[in-house]
């Protein structure tokens, strides 16, 4: 397990992540949504051990990173791929690769059988010869995810691992990551493409100011998101009678009227609105329609509907 205990971040005076706590299980593909990206590229920078927290720490299983060590570009067990790859375009991608299996003290004997591992899996065996600066660009994001993965981490963290791809791009950098997932890597993730993802991921953790909205697996944050979406009923007859039962509800809040539509946050659950919509009825109330405005994770808790 990766968990994140009190986290502070300051980019000078400025808050970045503001006393954040959160709980990776082993085996998931956890992405990080919400409209707070600075914040989630900071938490992945904490995570890769290329930047220190102000206050908290980072414990990944059971053992808390050394303070001392974590300008370390990744731990044994974390491959870290940043937003910004920074390659050094005069070396070749067999060098470049080198580079990391020193820095990650792997094994020389193992250096040639890992390269080709990793070429295969990215698809890119015709470039081993290459310069880095012979590789075509849209080619960058997959050998930024190889060099990631030379020294065979269980954890992958990877910030925004589809800029600069096109779909073709974006397709295989998902069919790989889904390979490293079955072979058992875990997975943290942040990404612009959101809603696009929600297939991908299993768990989802929402970023907003630099604190912890809601994490935990996708189906169940959906549902809370959604039971949080604002009632949308239609009544043909009987307003001031709806109006009046929705009034004695202290379940109900933010009542707004539209001609004959009434808009209002529910917070109870699927029995207790069950009851409400019987209460309606039986109050005088004729409701054409009753429904929860759908909307996707990332709009509820960014409040576009708050």
């Amino acid at each position: 397990m990766l968990e994140f205990q009190n986290i502070t971040a300051r980019d000078q005076d400025r808050l970045i992540l503001d006393d954040f706590s959160l709980s990776v299980p082993d085996g998931v593909i956890m992405g990080l949504v919400g409209s707070d990206s600075e914040a989630r590229s900071c938490l992945l920078s904490i995570a890769g051990g290329v930047r220190q927290p102000d206050l908290g720490q980072v414990i990944l299983d059971g053992n808390v990173m050394d303070r001392e060590d974590i300008h370390r570009p990744v731990s044994d067990l974390v491959g870290y791929m940043p937003g910004q790859y920074g390659f050094y375009k005069l070396l070749r991608l067999e060098e470049y690769f080198e580079f990391f299996f020193t820095l990650h003290k792997v094994n020389s004997r193992y250096w040639e059988k890992k390269t080709r591992e990793v070429l295969e899996l990215i698809s890119m065996e015709e470039y081993e010869d290459f310069y880095i600066n012979e590789i075509p660009p849209d080619k960058y994001p997959f050998l930024c995810l190889g060099k990631t993965l030379l020294h065979d981490p269980s954890w992958l963290i990877l910030d925004d691992p589809f800029a600069n791809l096109d779909v073709s791009g974006r397709n295989q950098m998902l069919q790989i990551l889904l390979e490293l997932h079955e072979q058992g890597k875990s997975i943290l993730i942040h990404s612009q493409m959101f809603p696009e993802l929600l297939e991908f991921y299993t768990d989802i953790a929402v970023i907003e100011n630099g604190r912890l909205v809601s994490s935990g697996l996708i189906q169940d944050v959906y549902e809370v998101a959604l039971s949080q979406s604002p009632v949308r009923m239609h009544v043909l007859s009987g307003l001031d009678e709806a109006l009046a039962v929705l009034k004695m509800n202290h379940l109900v809040e933010r009542v707004t009227v539209n001609g004959m539509d009434v808009i209002f946050r529910f917070n109870g659950d699927a029995m207790e609105e069950a009851e409400l919509l019987s209460d309606l009825v039986k109050g005088g109330a004729l409701i054409q329609n009753y429904m929860r405005n759908r909307v996707n994770i990332e709009q509820i808790f960014q409040g576009v509907i708050g």
